[in-house]
């Protein structure tokens, strides 16, 4: 009898052991109930906010802006669902830079919670940022950079300390933040656009392509290399939208109409500004957090004029709303 109980005593010890020191073995993502991407065809009304960077006034000012929540209170930090049977999409970069990354990534867990229960959806996906956090390159800089940008980096763990959060537990794999952001889906395809952090990558040309590539990094905790950190991959790339006839052929091989993205501030136009190129290209980084100053908030608004035909319109807290363009809503097996 004392050897089993000797037994189970250093089994269980061994157990706790690989919980601490190796989180992968304990987390694993259910791709059945978490999938690599998330598809929403037929949408009504679709609401995008690009790169929040924890700019909480801004975050809030661009959903009530959007009409998809409110804050509660002026100086507070929850939101309330506004957005009915609506569909939300972030692009991803709800952390760093800004003072609140924690109190964003707080409210866009509630806000999944209340769309859900009103028949709306949030669909909130990865950023190259969010990566960054969990790879330990954000602890990193606030540690090693000597330039201003240290503060940028330290504001994150500070948000999560201020909270009262142990920032490595609250970031693990096992952490209310960690398992949330290991969670995110990488793409969605809404109405027939490709949403992406990042943009169109050179070499994942397919969603299955994609969606291998991002589990296998996922399922492994590999976080500092392969797609998750490939400068050319979907989080991270920029520029590509300069080469129409490789536009062309990657959003054929994702059997897509368009893309909605982040990550690049003024890309294909003004810094600040939602810019949209050749009727099916969007760019949503308006560097709304007050360390870049560009914008105080805004996102795009996707509505049904009549069965099949889309409005883009660019909406925002501090000046009247523009139509970028109007097209077809259609969507080719991936």
């Amino acid at each position: 009898m004392t050897s089993i109980r000797t037994v189970l005593r250093y089994s269980l010890t061994a157990l706790l052991i690989l919980a601490i020191y190796l989180p992968g073995a304990v987390f694993a993502r259910d791709w059945t109930k978490d999938p690599p991407w998330v598809e929403v065809p037929g949408a009504q009304r679709v609401a995008a906010i690009g790169d929040i960077h924890g700019a909480f006034t801004e975050f809030s000012d661009s959903l009530r802006c959007l009409g998809m929540a409110e804050r509660k209170s002026a100086d507070g930090f929850e939101l309330l669902w506004t957005g009915g049977k609506g569909v939300l999409v972030f692009t991803g970069d709800f952390t760093d830079r800004g003072k609140y990354s924690k109190e964003v990534y707080d409210a866009v867990m509630s806000l999944e919670k209340q769309a859900d229960a009103a028949g709306g959806r949030v669909i909130a996906l990865m950023g190259n940022h969010e990566i960054l956090l969990l790879n330990g390159t954000v602890e990193k800089w606030a540690n090693t950079l000597s330039s201003d940008k240290k503060q940028l980096y330290i504001n994150t763990i500070e948000s999560f300390t201020r909270g009262g959060c142990d920032f490595h537990q609250a970031i693990s794999p096992q952490g209310t933040y960690g398992a949330w952001i290991r969670r995110r889906p990488l793409f969605a395809i809404v109405n027939g656009f490709f949403f992406i952090h990042g943009g169109l990558a050179v070499n994942n040309p397919t969603r299955s392509a994609i969606a291998a590539d991002f589990r296998d990094a996922i399922d492994a905790e590999k976080l500092d290399s392969g797609i998750l950190m490939d400068e050319k991959g979907p989080l991270w790339i920029r520029d590509w939208w300069d080469d129409s006839t490789q536009v062309d052929a990657r959003l054929q091989a994702l059997g897509a109409s368009g893309v909605v993205f982040g990550h690049t501030p003024g890309a294909m136009g003004i810094k600040g500004n939602i810019n949209a190129k050749d009727n099916r290209l969007v760019g949503i980084d308006i560097g709304m957090t007050p360390a870049y100053g560009y914008s105080k908030g805004g996102g795009l608004l996707i509505t049904t004029e009549q069965p099949g035909k889309l409005v883009f319109k660019a909406v925002y807290p501090d000046r009247p709303e523009t139509i970028l363009f109007r097209t077809t809503a259609s969507v080719s097996a991936p």
